[in-house]
């Protein structure tokens, strides 16, 4: 298996649709299933416009996980940044989200200057919780009902790591 982390381009968007079409991927996100292309690539040139950064794991040349990196641009919390990832559940126990995670970590705090990388995740994605904590990331708190999902509200934990507290 040769991993390959590189930069998304505007060629992926049928590789996103593809992945965020699966339920096993967009019930544990807060976007609405089924995507278009077409709405991909729209949400491409958004995310590119707003200065977001965006990383694709591939697989013999198959897009299998992505992480995105939420550029802050209010200047008093411009030091924070969060992520949104998403792993094909078919090549999901391989560390691709480990090593997504680790490099927009990397990237976050050592290219971008960031003092504070945060997330948030559904309550009941325990997998997910479990390796954010491994990776160092501290539960801060819970938003209660936060997002609906399959017709029923549920819980997001809200996690952080600081710089300092970074582990590379």
């Amino acid at each position: 298996m040769d991993l390959i982390i590189r930069g998304r381009e505007p060629r992926d968007a049928a590789a996103y649709q593809r992945l965020f079409s699966q339920p096993a991927v967009y019930e544990w996100t807060t976007q609405l299933p089924f995507p278009s292309v077409a709405t991909w690539e729209k949400k491409f040139e958004k995310m590119d416009a707003e200065g977001f950064i965006a990383f694709v794991a591939e697989i013999d040349g198959n897009l299998v996980g992505e992480l995105t990196l939420f550029v802050e641009h209010r200047p008093r919390t411009r030091h924070s940044i969060s992520f949104g990832i998403s792993v094909d559940p078919a090549f999901s126990g391989r560390g691709i989200g480990e090593k997504l995670i680790r490099t927009g970590m990397d990237y976050a705090f050592n290219w971008l200057g960031v003092q504070r990388m945060e997330l948030e995740a559904f309550h009941d994605n325990h997998r997910a919780l479990r390796l954010y904590q491994r990776l160092g990331f501290q539960h801060e708190g819970v938003r209660r009902k936060a997002c609906l999902r399959n017709g029923e509200y549920h819980d997001i934990v809200v996690m952080s790591v600081l710089r300092e507290e970074w582990a590379q």
